[in-house]
């Protein structure tokens, strides 16, 4: 539902802008826990399946060869990644459910303290379901990509032990590598993601409630980038570019954790 919250200000202000809303470290914390638990099941697959037969068969031969490894138990574990992949897609379309609820509460607070207007009757989380259904997907995909690209990895640290000829300690170093670096990518994915969609979210409400115009507001600690430092407090228009990577809006480059503070315009006015 679109609504002029300019038109529903009981009277004009002093020159203001909206407080921020930025991202749930809660919500994070949890994505990335789902995404850490289908990573440790993928792990524990390998521990109970795929390194018991090909340690065996390297005791069994000094030269292993690649026809001496079953290759259908690398199917199995990716029937396998993508059952644990289910069960983190179900948990994370959870929590966006949530993150959306929470942002529809914080933004008909931040309204009411900074305007002392009531626009409960005008702002649905019903407003959302497009949206939802869509960033569900987007993160889905995402979800089934980790899934995919880590049990294919293990399958080349596997072989490429194999022809290289390395030791059964050396193939267990680079599956934790590897693994290492699955977990890391999911914490990337996790706190991107949540990022965007408090971005996505801010700009729905802004644009809805008739606001076309925001001010770039950083985290303001020593983790912010040099480039997205020297737009804190800049004002852009929704839909043109900013100073960022691609000029794209706060929230959106890779892990920003930045967002937009809305400005009420009242009779082509800022306030």
């Amino acid at each position: 539902m679109r609504y002029e919250l300019a038109r529903l200000a009981p009277s004009r202000r002093a020159r203001t802008v909206l407080p921020p809303i930025s991202a749930s470290r809660g919500a994070e914390t949890d994505y990335t826990n789902a995404l850490r638990a289908m990573l440790r099941g993928l792990a524990d697959e390998v521990q109970a399946t795929i390194l018991p037969e090909v340690e065996a068969e390297m005791a069994r031969q000094r030269m292993l060869t690649q026809d001496a490894v079953r290759m259908g138990m690398f199917d199995r574990l990716l029937d396998v990644a993508l059952g644990l992949a289910l069960v983190a897609e179900r948990t994370v379309t959870r929590i966006l459910g949530l993150e959306v609820d929470r942002h529809t509460e914080r933004w008909k607070a931040s309204v009411r303290s900074t305007l002392g207007i009531d626009i409960a009757t005008v702002v649905r989380n019903e407003d959302l379901g497009d949206y939802l259904e869509t960033v569900t997907d987007r993160n889905v995909g995402l979800i089934r990509k980790l899934a995919r690209d880590t049990s294919e990895n293990v399958r080349q640290a596997v072989l490429n032990a194999i022809l290289q000829g390395r030791t059964a300690k050396q193939l267990r170093g680079d599956l934790t590598d590897q693994f290492g670096i699955s977990q890391r990518r999911a914490k990337v994915i996790a706190r991107d993601q949540i990022a965007k969609v408090t971005s996505d979210l801010n700009q729905r409400r802004h644009t809805q409630a008739g606001i076309t115009h925001y001010v770039w507001s950083t985290s303001h600690d020593e983790r912010v980038r040099a480039r997205h430092r020297a737009l804190d407090g800049n004002e852009y228009e929704y839909g043109k570019p900013t100073g960022a990577e691609q000029g794209l809006p706060p929230g959106q480059p890779i892990q920003c954790r930045c967002v937009g503070r809305a400005i009420v315009i009242f009779d082509g006015e800022r306030f």
